[in-house]
This record gives C-alpha cells, sequence and structure tokens, in this order.
C-alpha cells in the first residue's frame, strides 16, 4: 500500500527517475489550477475584427489572504476570470478556486493585463483588470478594480470600485497598469498602457497624429489623490510629458529607477512602427520621453518587457521581445523584401531604428550629459531569436547568483506568413468573386491561417561559470518541451522551498504550472513599507556575497500583462551566506544587515533609519570630452544620399560609407600637430592648423577642394620628396561610380611651405578603381618612401577585389614620380582582397620592412621583403582567420621593441556566429548568365547553411527563379546547393569568413605569431579606430578603441552597440574593458577614424561630427 501510495504522488507531481531537469511541469489534477484561457472564433469574432484576438490573458500573483502564501488571480479574454488561493503544503504546489465567494469573475468582458497592489493603503493586496477586445461601442468596455475587503470564512473577499476611484477608464483600449508612486509622496499613483484598435499609415499626417492626445489608444497617468478614507485618482496625462496619441500599440511597461537618480522611471513596448517610449522622471511630477538619447535601436514590434541588473554590475538593463525565429524555415516564411526606402521614410517621418528581433540592452552607465546609454547586445549573448514571444522575465531560476530569462512563445493562428498574406488571401477574394459571391466572408480566410504553436524558451545566465556575457539555451534540459501558444507568465516560490516556481498561461489549454527542484540557497525577502505604500514598491535592495553583488528593485509588474511576487529574490549560488545586505526604502531610509544566514526575512521600512548614503565620490574620469567646433574643428562629415542597394540589389552593406579620413602631422614645423579630415562624395576635405592653444584653423589654402567627387576613404602624411616636409596622400574609394571612373583616382599633395600645396597630377598612375588604406616605408632601401595602396571591390561586382599597387618612389630633383611595380614585386598583391589594413613592419630580423594585410573577407596575409620582391609568408597562427576585417593597427603592446597589432573585426554581436566549424561563406558568380555577379552570403542556422536572403530578395536579383520558387514555402528550406545544382555551387568561385572576434595578434618575431581574443565588452561592435595610450602610467600600453557600422542591410540592422571602449592592459596581451562611465571616453556613433595628438584623441564619424577627448 505504502509503495502504491509513493508512486501515486509522484507520478502526480510528474516526477522523473531519469535526470530530472529544473523544473517539472505538473498535472493540473494535482495542482487544482484548472484555468483555459478559451478562445472561441466565429464570424463575429476574429482577427480582422480585432488584431489582438491571440494576445491572450493575464496574470496576477499575490497573498490576497495574508497567510504567507502567494496566491493566483487569472484574467480571462472570452472566459470568466478565476482566483486561486495558494494551500501548497510539504512541498506539494495546490489551488483552490475561490473565484465565487471573492467576488471576481469580471463583468463578462475581454480581460487582459492584471496588476497585484494595495491600492487602498490598507495592507490587503488589490487587484486591477484591464480590459480590451472588439466592441462596437468604446463605451461597452472598462477596467475594473477590486478592492480588497478582508477575509470572510476565510475567503478573501472584493469589492469593485474603478469608478469610484476614477480609474475606470471607459472606452480604452487597455493591456496593463502599473502601480508605483512616481511623485514620492507616499501613495502609488498608476500608469494605464492602451493600444489603438486599428492599424494607421506611418506616413499619413505623422506629425498631427502624434501630437492628437487620445485617451482611449494613447497611454495615461493618474495621480493618486485620495483623501483620508476616499479612494480618488485624477488623470494628469495632459501636463505628464506621457506620450498619448492613437499611433501607440502599448504591450509592455516596466517601473524601474533606470537613471538610478532615486525616482521611479518608464519603459513602455509598442508593436508595430509607433516606437517604445522611456520616460526619464523628472521629479516635479512630469516626464521626458529620452530613448533617443540613451538607446540606439529597439525591437520593431516590441512586446514582453523587463527590467534587471543581469550581469552584477548594479545597473538595470532591459530586455525586450519580438518575433524574429530561431530556425530558417520559420524566417524565410516570415521574410519579405528588405524594404530600405520604407525604413528610412520612416526615419524622415520621425520614428526610429527598429529591428524585429529580441533585445538585451546592457546598461553602461550615465555620460556627461547625465543620460543613461545603453548597448543592445541580444544577438551576442544568444537571445535574439524566439519567434512569436510574449513575456520575458529576468530571475535567477536555479539560484546561483545570476538572472536568468524566460520567453514565452507561440501564436493561435499566424497571419504573418508571407504565403498567407501574398496569396491565401488573393487567391481566395478572386475565387469568391468568380463563384458570384460579393459578401465574402473574411472567417473562411481565418481558418486557413497556420497554428503556430512553439516552445518556451528559458535562458541560463553563464556570467557566473565564466565571466562572458552569455546566455545559454537549456529549455528542454530544464523542462521546457511542451510546444503551446504561451502568453503570460508570473514568477513565485509557491511551494515555500527557496526557488521560483513558474505559472504560464496557455490560449485554449490549461495554464501551465512548473515546480522548480533548484538545490543552491538562496534568501528570500518580504518588505513591509510604511504609510499607503504598504508593500514598500519602489524599494531597492543590494545583496554581496562571495565578493559580488546583486541588485533589485520592488516593482512586480513585469513581462507581459502580469505580475510577478513582490517578495526579492535572490540565489546565493556556492555561499552559504550573505556578507551583507543594503536596503534603501522609498522613504530613502536604510536598513544595513550584516552576516546574513537566513533564508526568509521581513523588513520593515519603519525599522530603516536615516543613515548618510555614504555615496562614493564618483570615479575621477580618464578622459574629458572637449567640443571640436569650439576649438576650430567645425568639419562635419556629410554622405551624400547614393544607396548602393539600388545598384547592386544583394550587397550585405553598403561600400560607399567609409569616410572619414583622419591624417595628421605637424605639416608647418612649428612643433604642433595638425589635422585631415577627407570628405564624402561631393564633400571636400579640409586641412586644419593647431594653435599653440590648442585650437585649430583652416588652412588657407585647400586644394583637394578641385576633386569634391571623391571619396575621400584615407589619407597618409609622409615626405614623398625627400624636402623634410610632411606631403598628403588622398585615398580615393567607394562605390558611387562605375570602375574605371576618374572619381577613383589617388591625390598627392606636395608641401611647398608656409601653408602652400600643390597637386602633382603626374606623379601617380591612373588607379581608377576604389581603394581603401595606405602605408609607406622604404621597401627597396634606396632612401626614399615607397607606397602600399590597398584595393577594395569593383563597383558593381563585389566582392571581387579591385586593384591594390606596390608603388615605388622614383622620383628625383626635378619630377614626383610614383611608379605601379606590383606585379613585379609580387603579383600576389595585385589582387589580395578587398584590403582594409595594411602595414609596412618588420616581422624578422632583418632591417627590411614586410608587409601585413587585413581585410573585407579576408584572412590576415603577411608578406616578406626580400629587398626586390614580397614573398607571402602562411603564418601557421594565422591560418583560418578570414574575417570581416576593419582596421589593422601596429602597436607595440608587451613593450619588447617588435611591433604587435590590434585588428578591428566586425564583432560578435550578430546573427552569424562564424566560426572555423561554422564559416560564412559569400559565392559570387554569374548564376543566371545575365553579365552581373551575383553574390550570396551564406552562414549556418543549427546545423545547415543557409543563404541570408529572403525569397524576395534573392528573387528580385535572379528573376529566373520565380518559376522554382512560387511560393515562400517552396523557399523555405532551399540551401545555395538546391537553389542553383550542386555543381554549379562547386565551380563558383568564393569567400568564408571563419571569425567575427576583433584581436591583438602578438608578434614573437620571424614571421611567428600568437593571437589573443580582446574582451567581451570589445566584442559589442565592429572595431574601426583605437589610440594606444598608457592612461594609468604602469609601463603598459592601454588601448583606447571605438567603432560600429550602420549600413548593413536592414533585415540586419545597424552594427551599433559600441560606446567606445578603453582597455587597461593588466598583464600582458590582457586586457580589461573599464565602464565608459569610469574612463569618461563615450565615443559612439559611426565610427571610422581616430588618431592620437598628444594627450588628445580625434574621433572621425561617418555624416556625422567628429568627438575630441582629452586624456587628463
Amino acid at each position: 500500500m505504502r509503495i502504491l501510495v509513493l508512486f501515486i504522488f509522484l507520478f502526480s507531481v510528474g516526477y522523473r527517475l531519469k535526470s530530472q531537469p529544473l523544473f517539472t511541469k505538473l498535472r493540473t489534477e494535482a495542482t487544482g489550477l484548472d484555468f483555459v484561457n478559451k478562445i472561441e472564433e466565429s464570424d463575429s469574432l476574429h482577427i480582422f475584427l480585432y488584431e489582438y484576438l491571440y494576445n491572450g490573458n493575464g496574470i496576477g500573483v499575490g497573498d490576497f489572504n495574508s497567510d504567507g502564501k502567494p496566491d493566483v488571480f487569472l484574467s480571462g479574454n472570452t472566459v470568466a476570470s478565476k482566483l486561486f488561493l495558494n494551500q501548497s503544503e510539504n512541498g506539494t504546489i495546490a489551488f483552490k478556486d475561490v473565484t465565487k465567494k471573492a467576488k471576481v469573475d469580471g463583468n463578462g468582458r475581454w480581460a487582459t493585463g492584471v496588476s497585484v497592489a494595495d491600492v487602498n493603503g490598507d495592507g490587503l493586496l488589490d487587484i486591477y483588470v484591464c480590459h480590451s477586445g472588439f466592441y462596437k461601442k468604446l463605451s461597452d468596455k472598462n477596467n475594473l478594480l477590486y478592492i480588497n475587503q478582508g477575509l470572510k470564512k476565510g475567503v478573501p473577499v472584493f469589492k469593485e470600485m474603478a469608478v469610484e476611484a476614477g480609474l475606470q477608464a471607459t472606452g480604452s483600449q487597455s493591456t496593463q497598469a502599473a502601480f508605483f508612486d512616481y511623485d514620492r509622496d507616499g501613495d502609488l499613483d498608476m500608469f494605464l498602457l492602451n493600444h489603438s484598435n486599428h492599424s494607421v499609415n506611418p506616413f499619413l499626417n505623422t506629425k498631427e497624429m502624434r501630437s492628437t492626445p487620445n485617451p482611449y489608444f494613447g497611454n495615461r497617468l493618474f495621480e493618486n489623490i485620495s483623501a483620508g478614507s476616499k479612494l480618488q485618482f485624477k488623470d494628469v496625462t495632459a501636463h505628464s510629458g506621457i506620450v498619448n496619441n492613437a499611433l501607440n500599440f502599448g504591450l509592455s511597461v516596466i517601473v524601474a529607477d533606470i537613471n538610478q537618480d532615486g525616482w521611479p522611471d518608464l519603459y513602455t513596448t509598442s508593436d508595430y512602427t509607433e516606437v517604445d517610449c522611456y520616460y526619464v522622471n523628472n521629479r516635479d511630477g512630469t516626464f521626458t520621453e529620452s530613448l533617443k538619447k540613451s538607446f540606439s535601436h529597439v525591437s520593431k514590434f516590441s512586446m514582453g518587457a523587463d527590467v534587471g541588473d543581469f550581469n552584477n554590475d548594479g545597473l538595470p538593463d532591459v530586455f525586450t521581445l519580438d518575433m524574429l525565429p530561431e530556425d530558417n524555415r520559420r524566417q524565410k516564411l516570415l521574410k519579405g523584401p528588405d524594404m530600405y526606402d520604407q525604413y528610412h521614410l520612416l526615419l524622415d517621418s520621425g520614428y526610429y531604428h527598429q529591428n524585429m528581433r529580441n533585445m538585451l540592452h546592457l546598461n553602461q552607465g550615465m555620460d556627461a550629459q547625465g543620460q543613461v546609454r545603453f548597448s543592445e547586445i541580444g544577438q551576442m549573448v544568444g537571445i535574439s531569436n524566439t519567434d512569436w514571444s510574449w513575456a520575458g522575465l529576468m530571475a535567477d531560476f536555479d539560484n546561483d547568483g545570476w538572472k536568468d530569462l524566460l520567453v514565452t512563445n507561440g501564436y493561435l493562428r499566424d497571419f504573418t506568413n508571407m504565403d498567407f498574406l501574398k496569396y491565401t488571401v488573393s487567391d481566395e477574394q478572386l475565387k469568391a468573386v468568380a463563384q458570384g459571391n460579393l459578401n465574402f466572408k473574411t472567417y473562411d480566410l481565418v481558418k486557413k491561417m497556420p497554428s503556430n504553436k512553439l516552445r518556451s524558451y528559458l535562458y541560463h545566465n553563464r556570467q557566473g561559470e565564466n565571466g562572458e556575457l552569455l546566455f545559454e539555451d537549456v529549455s528542454q534540459k530544464w523542462g521546457f518541451d511542451t510546444e503551446q501558444v504561451s502568453n503570460a507568465a508570473a514568477y513565485a516560490d509557491f511551494d515555500g522551498d527557496g526557488d521560483l516556481d513558474l505559472l504560464i498561461s496557455n490560449i485554449n489549454e490549461l495554464v501551465s504550472v512548473y515546480q522548480n527542484s533548484a538545490t543552491q540557497k538562496s534568501i528570500v525577502l518580504t518588505l513591509q513599507g510604511e504609510g499607503a505604500n504598504t508593500q514598500a514598491y519602489g524599494t531597492k535592495a543590494w545583496v554581496y556575497a562571495h565578493g559580488g553583488a546583486q541588485y533589485a528593485e520592488l516593482y512586480p509588474v513585469r513581462g507581459y500583462q502580469s505580475t510577478v511576487t513582490s517578495h526579492l529574490h535572490f540565489g546565493l549560488g556556492t555561499a552559504t551566506k550573505a556578507d551583507s545586505i543594503r536596503i534603501l526604502w522609498p522613504s530613502q531610509k536604510q536598513t544595513l544587515l550584516y552576516d546574513v544566514s537566513q533564508t526568509r526575512l521581513t523588513l520593515s521600512e519603519k525599522e530603516g533609519k536615516s543613515l548618510p548614503t555614504n555615496a562614493k565620490p564618483a570615479p575621477v574620469a580618464l578622459v574629458k570630452e572637449l567640443q571640436p567646433r569650439e576649438l576650430g574643428l567645425d568639419f562635419i562629415h556629410q554622405e551624400n544620399d547614393f544607396v548602393d542597394f539600388k545598384v547592386e540589389v544583394l550587397l550585405p552593406y553598403q561600400l560607399s560609407k567609409f569616410g572619414p579620413a583622419l591624417a595628421k602631422a605637424d605639416v608647418n614645423g612649428d612643433g604642433l600637430e595638425d589635422v585631415f579630415f577627407g570628405g564624402a562624395a561631393h564633400q571636400f576635405g579640409v586641412l586644419y592648423l593647431q594653435l599653440s592653444d590648442g585650437r585649430f584653423m583652416a588652412n588657407e589654402q585647400q586644394p583637394w577642394r578641385a576633386h569634391v567627387g571623391a571619396e575621400e576613404v584615407d589619407a597618409l602624411f609622409f615626405d614623398a620628396n625627400g624636402d623634410g616636409r610632411p606631403d598628403l596622400y588622398v585615398v580615393s574609394g567607394g562605390s558611387e561610380y562605375e570602375d574605371q571612373a576618374a572619381e577613383y583616382r589617388d591625390h598627392l599633395y606636395i608641401n611647398r611651405g608656409q601653408g602652400n600645396w600643390k597637386e602633382e597630377i603626374l606623379a601617380l598612375p591612373a588607379m581608377k578603381s576604389p581603394k581603401e588604406c595606405i602605408t609607406t616605408a622604404d621597401i627597396d632601401g634606396d632612401g626614399d618612401l615607397d607606397l602600399f595602396v590597398g584595393g577594395r571591390a569593383i563597383p558593381g561586382a563585389f566582392p571581387m577585389a579591385a586593384r591594390s599597387y606596390i608603388l615605388r618612389n622614383d622620383s628625383d630633383e626635378s619630377h614626383i614620380r610614383f611608379t605601379d611595380v606590383t606585379e613585379a614585386w609580387s603579383p600576389a598583391l595585385m589582387t589580395p582582397g578587398m584590403v582594409t589594413g595594411a602595414q609596412f613592419v618588420r616581422l624578422d630580423s632583418d632591417t627590411l620592412p614586410d608587409l601585413i594585410l587585413s581585410g573585407d573577407w579576408m584572412k590576415i596575409r603577411t608578406f616578406k621583403n626580400t629587398g626586390t620582391a614580397m614573398e607571402e609568408i602562411e603564418a601557421t597562427a594565422l591560418h583560418d582567420t578570414e574575417g570581416l576585417w576593419a582596421m589593422l593597427e601596429p602597436v607595440d603592446i608587451d613593450g619588447d621593441g617588435d611591433l604587435d597589432f590590434v585588428v578591428g573585426n566586425l564583432g560578435r554581436n550578430n546573427q552569424f556566429a562564424a566560426s572555423i566549424e561554422k564559416p560564412m561563406v559569400l559565392y559570387y558568380d554569374d548564376f543566371d548568365s545575365n553579365g552581373l555577379v551575383d553574390p550570396i552570403m551564406t552562414y549556418f542556422i543549427g546545423e545547415t547553411s543557409f543563404p541570408m536572403l529572403s525569397r524576395d530578395e534573392l528573387l528580385d536579383q535572379i528573376p529566373a527563379l520565380k518559376k522554382k520558387y512560387t511560393t515562400y514555402q517552396s523557399f523555405a528550406d532551399a540551401t545555395i546547393d538546391s537553389i542553383f545544382g550542386r555543381q554549379a555551387v562547386a565551380d563558383a568561385p568564393r569567400l568564408v569568413c571563419k571569425t567575427l572576434s576583433s584581436i591583438i595578434i602578438e608578434n614573437k618575431g620571424d614571421f611567428n605569431f600568437e593571437i589573443h581574443q580582446l574582451p567581451a565588452m570589445a566584442q559589442l561592435s565592429r572595431i574601426s579606430g583605437i589610440v594606444p595610450y598608457d592612461v594609468d602610467g604602469d609601463q603598459r600600453l592601454d588601448l583606447f578603441l571605438a567603432g560600429n557600422f550602420m549600413p548593413l542591410r536592414v533585415q540586419l540592422g545597424p552594427c551599433d552597440a559600441s560606446v567606445g571602449n578603453v582597455l587597461k592592459q593588466i598583464a600582458p596581451f590582457q586586457f580589461e574593458a573599464l565602464p565608459s562611465s569610469q574612463s569618461g571616453f563615450w565615443a559612439g556613433g559611426d565610427v571610422r577614424s581616430m588618431i592620437g595628438l598628444g594627450r588628445r584623441i580625434l574621433v572621425g564619424r561617418n555624416d556625422d561630427q567628429p568627438l575630441l577627448f582629452e586624456i587628463k
């Protein structure tokens, strides 16, 4: 009998005998949570009538009967809402339905988000339920406020009081409410997140629509103005700074002190074209929308969101969800054309940079202007692709001291499927017309939509294991292997064992309960506020253990349409206790605890003390930002409106946007370094002379203005004629013109002294193809300086390399001449690749300058100078270094007298994850025999390499394939071999990329090298510039780095996560990144070039003004 009872118990909790996962999905028979958010479609209720039909319901967690156990409220769309009291004991999880007795089943309307808070400050948790849905009259719906009246026969009873309190929001299409004390007057105010009920043309009267308030679709702010026992709220939206218009499609709102000034801020997500909002609390009852100042880009169809400190640096990071699938098939079924024109028209109309994928915004701290700055790193850490995602939650599920991520997933009917949108709809309409059915029922279309059940995702934060910014998909390992249509989610310790269990609501299926079996210890804080904010919302807590610190802030509305537990939970990992705990209450009182071994603590704000904050003085920044214009550097790089994608449809990125060039030299012999800025095509460059007081003035003569059509991509000061004065060589590149156009000719300007310059028109060969970089040395030992000029890509034929040149200096007293000797010296250097970096340096023991090259889709190549030739040396360490290299800079990192190399790559924050085992491949051939090169890039998704291009993008270049791929489904599994045939692909030329990491190459002499990876913070984006400088005087060179790269295809999005890096060398070839908030080096934007000017650093940015810093 005992064995039978044990078997039944183990079966009821889903016990698994083999390798029990972290989470066990419990059976409804055991939990008692028999709730199904049932949606029954019909002619009168379907997705074409209400496009948010499948957005799901909400979950509210709270201790409604004050017994210390978290209870659950579930809202219903077409079903009644339910309240379940927690009956868990002895390690089980069980609930009891008390809905009818509690009087909270709803008003029969479409309920959405659930907010749990003690709204009236009586110590009992209340429930606010948002409503939306399809109604012909907006007045037919209003939100509900259930005020807890206390227990009646052990069950909490509620009274609906929304109208009395002024929170009914009649007619609003409401998604979620968040209660918080925005004015810090001691009571809870409310932010109401709404959404529009119809799509709008984002280009039609945009300015007018933005400025027109809409109380039903726009977001709203309510101030708590209660007096005595009368609960009362006032709508203060009009003067609050909250955006309140019909463009809004709000799906999530998160409250947090994002800028860490002690006042709660807001982050709201918005679906479709309208951008998310980041509201900074002005501390005077108003907010300032500041998204564009703090975020470089955001999710496009932003859905669920959360704010939390995932990397334990004490700063809140922002997590948002979107709908980019993980697998290739789903991606190809959803992807259409790249839509470059529409994207930029949206930007011109006041919208912002948005891309369809999940995003994790890393908080970089406060810049010099007082703005918090974020770097978006979702792709690098591996959480960007989870398909149609809803609730995103940060929490430490395995109690290791690091916050993990939960993502719920699925959509009842996939109306974004391109075949459905493009073909099914039109086919069914045409069929109906042909049959004489003029009253075509759209519901018939709905039934043809494919369903999209998906598994939800759990990501384990691996930073605690290896220090890297990385999340591992542990969904199946931790017990998430069921495909469902899941929306809302909430976490709480339902069984009281010290870990976080999960509750997930599903459409048309029973709610899922996942019991957590984490074994490591945790600390759980229950907070009691004073005054009307009885739950102490807004409290901050820091837990210190094992030399690390965790930070959390109590605002339980998180994820999507839900409220999580109001307890603060901290996993301790291998620690057995907390060294200390610091609590900062909303009243600014503090509680300090030391040597804490208890696992559960109840803390009271009333017992907190008004202690000095002991705030550490802000660290003295290493650099100070200067204003270039105030110092006379008024150059602003201005790109032209040429769009490469209009000419070369399949390019992965534009090739015409690579300036400005920067070069420095003391051109007038006054001991001060002067600066040349290269201009974009149709913009002339400028030479600035440095004055004795550190300011600059433009040189009176600017002969380069004669070549305003050239794209000046690099420049070099060197003594071309041996007269001791630096002359100027300007490299012409880009892709605006056809190959062999005169605008691609380089130009040599001879310094005549006293500010006079003269172009030597006949000094250079014609070289009428795009080039990228230049370096100089006396390669033949005759006492003058020779040149290597690296070629880029042939216009219209990417990625075929343009010519590179070895130019021998054959000047004499009467003539300045450079001769193309490339073929004689090294045929391999005629077209070594798309060269982006070149340096003449000594790589062996002789005195001759050798050559090292990096490039786009190139491996790093080295050439030995024999005195009469450059012979390539295949250095073992440089095998498999094929990358998308952007720059190569010689630096003696270890101070041993030879030059090492910092080599900037695209970085790891992208979709591609190139490796030796899984390389990116760029095939290029005239696959359709029309005389044009077709570049087809592939990369691995899972274990198979697929083309990056969507069906529409590929067919736009090769229309003949339309007969083969008549639908998106037919293209969804296509590989390069199946598209063009195995033999054609085998015969096609190709380039590969095996790494995207930026590196340091240690020079060990005699063409022996060792590669060192730069730290993770230097891999967030492309590196395009470097300045070495020993910032702390420890006799080790440190590195200033900057980069980014904006002109990628729209579907890829800008590569813009870098805000600049200072890498401190702590041991030979070992670097640690200093936060920009400490270093003061904020070098964001589309950086293309950097030079050091003594203690100053000048940063050139594409299509932008430069930056200038001074090292203190």
